[in-house]
């Protein structure tokens, strides 16, 4: 039922179960009259009544069934309905999904193929993931020496490289960068260019944020594509404070770039420690896949021996190149002694 609530109204979803709200709350709960069925206290078999409708006969929905599907919902959702209102909410979509689904079966779309289909197909798939994770996931079993002892193996993966830091105007046309470069020199300062130059939409590439017109942030050797070695090796090379004695001219996939630059920051290639962070979460991500897949591949090898599994590549067709035009069918009739017998 709760499915069906979640793709016809969209509030409410039922893939996770969750801790049952406390009984206290049913307790006050079902003093409210919101509960009562026509000003009446309705207390069946099967628990309080607290809304019914009739569809080929008396439907009821006890408090009971309500809180125990709120239980099931995410713990975000829950909370949702936790006050008198969101519970009031909740019985009407209680009541509107069971009217709706009543409907569907008087229109016989729990015979539907189309239906059936996607429902055996959901089944499939969650009793393969639930089998996996007995077999795989539950078994999957790590220790802190699993994680350093491939940190160990795989160091060079987290090595940050040599960066600088400049401050730098890159646009496009020559004349306006050897205009801005001897305003530099005469002591302007390359920011204050850079603002002017970002304000009229001229700067692209390095030093173009806009949020901060000039500084590149710390950049790398491989922060920039094929074409900007020219001005990569002018900024590696260069003096921390210095403004770089020329214009840089370079060319990327036929597009010439004009680059004027500081130096502010050199930083030297680092070697990250496995206690980092964004270290030790990549290391455990990377050896919890590559445990589990190879823990998923020995498993799937024992049921394809123990099925004793056999495949037939020859008996798959080659795949008919786009190029290569379909063979025409024979349209001559078979001649007379090959025909058939009767």
């Amino acid at each position: 039922m709760l499915t069906t609530v979640a793709r016809f109204m969209g509030k409410i979803n039922s893939q996770f179960r969750l801790p049952v709200v406390p009984l206290l709350l049913i307790g006050i709960l079902a003093t409210h009259p919101i509960f009562y069925s026509c000003g009446d206290k309705a207390i069946g078999a099967d628990g309080t009544v607290i809304a019914e409708f009739d569809w080929n006969g008396k439907q009821r929905i006890t408090l009971e069934e309500m809180m125990q599907e709120i239980s099931e919902l995410p713990e975000y959702k829950q909370r949702q309905y936790q006050d008198k209102e969101g519970l009031e909410t909740y019985m009407l979509l209680m009541a509107e999904s069971r009217l709706i689904l009543s409907l569907a079966r008087d229109q016989q779309l729990n015979e539907d193929p189309e239906i059936l289909k996607k429902v055996q197909d959901y089944l499939h798939e969650l009793m393969v993931k639930r089998i996996t994770t007995q077999e795989v996931d539950d078994k999957l079993s790590l220790s802190e020496g699993d994680y350093i002892e491939y940190y160990e193996a795989h160091k060079e993966e987290y090595v940050r490289p040599a960066q600088v830091r400049l401050s730098c105007i890159t646009v496009l046309n020559k004349e306006r960068a050897d205009e801005a470069f001897a305003q530099i020199k005469e002591g302007k300062g390359i920011i204050e260019v850079a603002q002017e130059f970002s304000d009229r939409g001229e700067l692209v590439g390095p030093g173009a944020n806009p949020a901060s017109p000039g500084d590149t942030d710390y950049i790398s050797r491989d922060s920039f594509p094929t074409g900007t070695e020219p001005f990569l090796d002018a900024a590696f090379g260069a003096e921390i404070g210095e403004l770089h004695d020329a214009v840089v001219e370079v060319e990327v996939q036929g597009q010439k770039y004009f680059m004027i630059f500081r130096k502010d920051e050199a930083r030297d290639e680092y070697q990250k420690p496995f206690e980092e962070e964004d270290v030790r979460k990549s290391v455990v991500r990377k050896v919890e896949r590559e445990k589990r897949q190879q823990l998923m591949d020995a498993w799937v090898r024992q049921l394809r021996e123990r099925a004793e599994v056999k495949t037939y590549v020859d008996r798959i067709p080659e795949a008919q190149s786009e190029e290569e035009p379909a063979a025409e069918e024979e349209t001559e009739e078979p001649a007379a002694e090959e025909q058939p017998e009767e």
